[in-house]
């Protein structure tokens, strides 16, 4: 479990990964807590939908607990041959920070933003990094070409037993080979991920999110880059509780504007059964 702290304006958040159980009262206007539940366990949530605002959502997971190969091979053909040539030929170099400092993190930041911009994304918050990587749960990984320029980016929350992705961006170009040349280093910089958070003794890999019901090409194109790596599909339970007068505005505000959205709808219905069950398989 990670806890984390940071501002987003005057707003004091919080963090919690790996867990929805919030236990007393913090000093913050709000805290998002959110668990991956992964394959292979049981069990049994009890939901109550007084308190907190509920999200239920999908999410990918790799199962590293094998041998390369065989997580290499569930990997689809051709995402597999685009990971091949960006190492051979494309002359991709892989990078990773276990422990970047505060100017590393405003680069990827840099990056990141400009990434954002055209994508009409929100920018990556800079305290909620700093804060991860105090903890030890923050790990930025790059890709770079042979002149040394960057060409993707990601980042990485690290907690027991996995890594989350929470950003991840590419280079912007409008030239046709070169956007190809990004789209290969991207998948190969997920590869070399994976690789180094089993060499980590990680037992999963979670791409950070599904869309539940993919509504736009956009939304589409995400989901199947994502499935091309293979995985499994899982649940992701996601609470917001307010913990102030001004956490219970900004939350209910949240609330209007999201309430329609498949996650938050898929929610409701498990409130109204008022538990859920997580089997093993």
């Amino acid at each position: 479990m990670v806890e984390v702290h940071y501002k987003r304006g005057f707003i004091h958040m919080m963090d919690l990964y790996g867990s929805t159980n919030i236990e007393h009262k913090r000093e913050v206007d709000i805290i998002i807590a959110q668990e991956v539940l992964f394959p292979n366990r049981e069990s049994v949530k009890h939901v109550s939908p007084k308190g907190f605002l509920h999200s239920f959502g999908k999410t990918l997971v790799i199962n590293l607990n094998r041998t390369e190969d065989e997580i290499f091979s569930d990997i689809h053909k051709n995402t597999r041959y685009k990971i091949n040539r960006a190492e051979k030929r494309d002359s991709i170099n892989y990078h990773e920070l276990t422990a970047p400092t505060d100017e590393q993190i405003w680069e990827f930041k840099q990056f990141f933003d400009q990434f954002a911009a055209q994508k009409k994304l929100p920018k990556a918050n800079y305290g909620r990094l700093k804060s991860l990587r105090d903890k030890e749960a923050l790990i930025i990984s790059y890709a770079t070409d042979e002149d040394a320029t960057v060409l993707c980016y990601h980042a990485y929350v690290k907690v027991t037993g996995y890594c989350s992705l929470l950003y991840s961006a590419s280079a912007r170009f409008h030239n046709g080979e070169i956007r190809n040349k990004i789209g290969r280093a991207n998948r190969y910089l997920h590869w070399q991920d994976m690789r180094s958070f089993k060499r980590m003794g990680l037992i999963w890999f979670d791409f950070g999110g599904l869309f539940v019901h993919a509504s736009t090409d956009g939304e589409n194109h995400i989901n199947r880059f994502k499935k091309e790596f293979g995985g499994e599909e899982v649940d992701v339970d996601k609470r917001i509780y307010p913990q102030s007068m001004i956490g219970r505005l900004v939350v209910f505000v949240f609330w209007l504007k999201m309430r329609k959205r498949s996650e938050f709808l898929r929610a409701r219905r498990l409130e109204n059964n008022r538990t859920y069950v997580t089997k093993k398989t």
